[in-house]
């Protein structure tokens, strides 16, 4: 009789799962965006270990990641708040981010061989959030947005100084709950891909001056903002 042989399954094998910096991650944001966690607040490793049930290791890489999206922020040593932004804040981010974003692009002008198909990705996803509405998704994808133009430069001392500076002012716009229309959303996303657009044709002083007139907008926006959720502050 002929003896049926099945084949055995390898003995290693991937094993998926969500690391515990993941899940903390999702954890700490989700309570950021609930209003738990309100902007402001002191967080400690220790207590959000204790929380969460895991290591202050753990929880020292998800302080670490969650600053780089905008959320963390730390202050004197040893201090760190969920981010917060007064209306002197949001002014001096915007005038220094003008000028940095607008020497980003004249940096971007100088290089030979741009390859900016991130900024392209990000953009589309701009287009996608703004039909669908989704606000804190286009925030993000907008943010996405402009990373891409910073690293294609090249310059990575700008990236650095960006990368501490702008992200909260995003992040602080998701935890604002801000409202935008889509049809703002979609036009915002069209002038993404002009100013795309002109970078990619070499039209400098037509980028820089769409990049200038952006922050314009978007500072008049976030002090808006700002003011409609902190009513005399």
């Amino acid at each position: 009789m002929e003896t049926l042989s099945f084949p055995k399954p390898p003995v290693l094998c991937r094993i998926d799962h969500q690391s515990l910096k993941s899940a903390a991650v999702a954890q700490i944001q989700a309570a950021i965006l609930r209003g738990e966690l309100k902007p402001g607040t002191r967080v400690t490793e220790l207590g959000l270990a204790k929380q969460l049930g895991v290591g202050q290791a753990t929880i020292r890489e998800a302080l670490i990641e969650l600053e780089y999206q905008g959320y963390i922020q730390r202050g004197c040593p040893r201090k760190t708040f969920v981010t917060t932004l007064t209306r002197s804040d949001v002014d001096e981010i915007y005038l220094l981010r003008t000028c940095l974003e607008t020497l980003a692009i004249d940096l971007l002008a100088s290089r030979t061989g741009n390859k900016l198909e991130e900024c392209e990705a990000a953009h589309r996803q701009m287009v996608a959030a703004g039909r669908s509405g989704n606000v804190a998704s286009f925030i993000q994808a907008d943010l996405d947005f402009h990373r891409a133009l910073w690293r294609s430069n090249g310059n990575r001392n700008l990236v650095e100084i960006l990368e501490r500076l702008v992200p909260k002012i995003f992040a602080f716009g998701i935890m604002q709950r801000v409202e935008r229309s889509p049809q703002n959303l979609l036009r915002s996303a069209q002038e993404h891909g002009r100013l795309l657009h002109s970078v990619e044709q070499g039209q400098l002083g037509a980028a820089k001056a769409m990049m200038e007139e952006s922050m314009r907008r978007a500072q008049a926006e976030d002090v808006k903002d700002l003011e409609i959720s902190e009513p005399g502050r």
